[in-house]
């Protein structure tokens, strides 16, 4: 019995050291649970997170490629930025890297110092709130290639130096489809008003360019193109539902305000140095706010100064043109009008009558010097072209009935009317202008024609008009429809001075996330 009490003493106790074992166990493998519950939590988190930051550094990259396609800013508008909310809030910064042909460009202002030809956009997105372990960080970089997108200026259409006067309803398009008739109005302003109910209204099929002055959108005023406005650009309440069309429509109001008296929505983009007014929707963005040294600027150039003077003509007889005189054109004038012919014909009135032909000019290119004269009055004339011609004037003081150019050269394969040019000129020195007051000027397709003067153009063609117009102020009067093709003038850029970088043809090489 001892034995037995003896052995069962010594059992005791076995049970309770088991129980503690496997509670122990069980405590060991919840702590397991449980920390792989936590860190499963926490991984779970810190990738939500991940995700988020990934995302949003992705869109900081895209909203930097839109912002580059209209300007070199040193960083982006937005940069810092916050995207996301509570535990997955991220904030996303943005570095942006230039370079040129020579390599990288130091950027430290508001704007890079030249022009870049492609930029590296580094975004680098970090958590707002600390996580558990290792902070999350991730970032993408883009590389792009940038074309500088310049104004047209060699292809306006219309430039008036001071201010722009169209006295009635006008149209100005391309004479080639998918072309820009452009606007450029050097110094001054613009009230584009026009009158519905007379039959139209004011319209260019091209974008217009006010570089230090403000630009007013009225009744019956429609911009089939982009707008560039130095200071203010106003549409009023009255204005077309749609007065800025087009396929690209883009409106830039650089150092002024833009102010709407109705909603309207732009095909394009808008680029601000102001703020965007209320009522305003753009299809392809707004980007306002900028300040003006963030978007490049369009300066006045000045009228072209177009002489006649030795070297000038030695530029045309270059470009060979031969130099004719005042009396050559006028016994052109007698063989088809009639008179005594010689300088004395052409200096004086030019007046077809009733039964009287067009004046036949010579072939080949040729220059009429007429600045032996004084101002021409023209009562009525009519010019048939069988080549290139210029007539060098000092002004013309009034065209009271008809001025009229035209071929009727045919081309031999094609069958169809030869193209050629005309230039009125008044040379800049003589501060000299054209008067119209005729009910018809025609410059007659395929002839187009380049008229210039330093004084007033107040051209009345109410008729076709086919070519550009450079003036001191240009003021067409009574309806003015303008067919624009380039002619230019012999060995004068102009252009030169109104090349501006308006914009940034953006890229995409490639994007990939770095880490």
């Amino acid at each position: 019995m001892i034995k037995l009490r003896n052995a069962m003493r010594g059992d005791s106790g076995v049970a309770l050291v088991m129980a503690m074992g496997i509670a122990l166990i069980g405590m060991t493998v919840a702590i397991i649970v449980v920390t792989a519950v936590v860190m499963a939590s926490n991984d779970s988190g810190r990738d939500r997170v991940r995700t988020v930051e990934v995302h949003s550094a992705e869109a900081a990259i895209d909203a930097t490629m839109a912002e580059l396609q209209t300007g070199v800013p040193c960083a982006p508008s937005f940069s810092p930025a916050s995207y996301g909310t509570g535990v997955t809030k991220t904030t996303v910064t943005v570095d942006i890297d230039y370079y040129d042909d020579s390599g990288a460009i130091t950027c430290t202002g508001a704007v890079a110092p030249s022009t870049p030809t492609r930029a590296v956009i580094t975004a680098t997105s970090t958590a707002n709130k600390t996580q558990v372990g290792a902070q999350p960080v991730r970032k993408v970089q883009s590389e792009v290639l940038l074309t500088p997108i310049t104004n047209p200026g060699a292809n306006a259409a219309i430039f008036s130096a001071a201010g722009f006067d169209p006295k009635s309803n006008f149209e100005v398009e391309p004479a080639i489809t998918g072309e820009s008739a452009d606007v450029w109005i050097d110094t001054g302003s613009w009230e584009c008003k026009g009158n519905s109910g007379s039959g139209g209204g004011k319209r260019t099929v091209g974008s217009v360019f006010v570089p230090a002055g403000n630009l007013t959108i009225d009744a019956a005023c429609e911009i089939q193109g982009d707008v560039w406005v130095q200071n203010n650009l106003v549409v009023t309440g009255n204005a077309y539902d749609a007065p800025i069309t087009g396929t690209s429509g883009n409106v830039t109001v650089r150092s002024g305000t833009f102010t709407l008296g109705k909603a309207i929505e732009i095909p394009g983009a808008a680029k601000l140095g102001g703020a965007a007014p209320s009522g305003l929707t753009a299809v392809g963005g707004i980007t306002a706010n900028l300040g003006a040294a963030a978007i490049p600027t369009l300066s006045s150039v000045g009228l072209p100064q177009l002489e006649w003077n030795a070297a000038t003509r030695n530029v045309w007889v270059s470009e060979g043109f031969t130099i004719k005189d005042a009396a050559a054109l006028g016994n052109l004038q007698k063989d088809s009008w009639g008179g005594s012919g010689g300088s004395a014909q052409a200096c004086g009135s030019w007046s077809m009558k009733n039964g009287d032909t067009a004046v036949q000019l010579p072939t080949g290119e040729n220059v009429f010097d007429l600045t032996s004269c004084g101002a021409i009055d023209i009562k009525k004339a009519e010019f048939e072209l069988h080549g290139d011609t210029a007539f060098i004037v000092n002004g013309i003081s009034a065209i009271t009935t008809t001025l009229k150019f035209y071929t009727t050269d045919v081309d031999a394969v094609t069958g169809e009317l030869v193209p050629h040019k005309v230039w009125i000129i008044v040379p800049y020195s003589t501060g000299g202008g054209i008067s119209s007051q005729s009910t018809s000027f025609e410059v007659v397709s395929p002839v187009s024609a380049f008229v210039y003067a330093p004084g007033t153009i107040d051209l009345n063609p109410h008729g076709d008009f086919r070519g550009q117009i450079y003036g001191g102020v240009v003021a067409p009067k009574n309806k003015f429809t303008m067919d624009y093709t380039f002619v230019g003038v012999p060995g004068v850029d102009l252009a030169e001075g109104t090349s501006a970088i308006i914009g940034y043809d953006v890229e995409l090489v490639n994007k990939h996330e770095v880490s």
